[in-house]
Formats: structure tokens, sequence, C-alpha cells
């Protein structure tokens, strides 16, 4: 399965990365610093998983999940950040995420949650009222 991280934090890709390394069928096929690029790598690589970083300078990841979906309907979009609550669930659903997952949850749902998602499944981490 074709994995591609958009995230600003360089630490924060390289960890999840090496995590999605150590899958025997999960490879990581490119990575991204920003809305922008992560909407272009998207178009051009085609990966079976987004996983996207809410939070970052210039497009977030809220608009950029919504711009590969209007060109990519059928794009499969993991939302990971720091920032909860329903209201926000909503919205990142609505611009066409497949699932959310809070950062700091990542190690132990980031690949149940990548495989949900690229099944079609709609994956809402375990903490994300908290």
């Amino acid at each position: 399965m074709d994995i591609l991280l958009v995230d600003d934090h360089t630490a924060t890709r390289e960890e999840m990365a090496s995590l999605l390394k150590a899958q025997d069928d999960l490879e990581v096929i490119g990575q991204a610093a920003r809305g922008e690029e992560g909407v272009h790598l998207a178009q051009q690589l085609h990966p079976d998983v987004i996983v996207m970083d809410m939070v970052m300078p210039g497009m977030n990841g809220i608009a950029a999940t919504a711009a590969i979906r209007a060109h990519q309907p059928q794009a499969r979009i993991l939302v990971l950040s720091n920032h909860t609550g329903s209201n926000l669930i909503n919205v990142v659903l609505r611009a066409g995420a497949s699932g959310y997952v809070r950062k700091d949850c990542a190690y132990e749902e980031l690949i149940p949650a990548i495989r949900a998602v690229a099944t079609g499944k709609q994956y809402i981490g375990k903490q994300v009222n908290d």
C-alpha cells in the first residue's frame, strides 16, 4: 500500500515513515512539508492513503484535503492533528477526509487507521473528544 505523508514537521514525518517502514505491506512513496506540495504530490503519485497534518503554514490540511478530493474523489485521506472536538472532526470529514487520529495516539492508531481508510471505511480515533 502506497502512503503519502504531509506534515510541516520533519521529525513527525520521519517518525511516521519509520513506523510505517516496519510494516511489510506499507510503503511511504512521498513526503510533503506544505499543503500545496501535498496536493501536487497526490496528483502526481496517486497514493492509496494520504496522511495529512491539519495545521500547516500556507494551505492547511483541511484546504489541502478538499483540493485533493476535488481532483481525486477516490482519494483516502487520514487527518492527524493535536486539535480535537466534534465540530472540528465534522469540518475535516466534510472536507473529504476518511478519518481522523490525534497525533499523540498515532503510535497506537496510525497503522490500523491507514488500513481502515484504505478499504473505504471511516476511522475516527478513540480519544478525539478528550
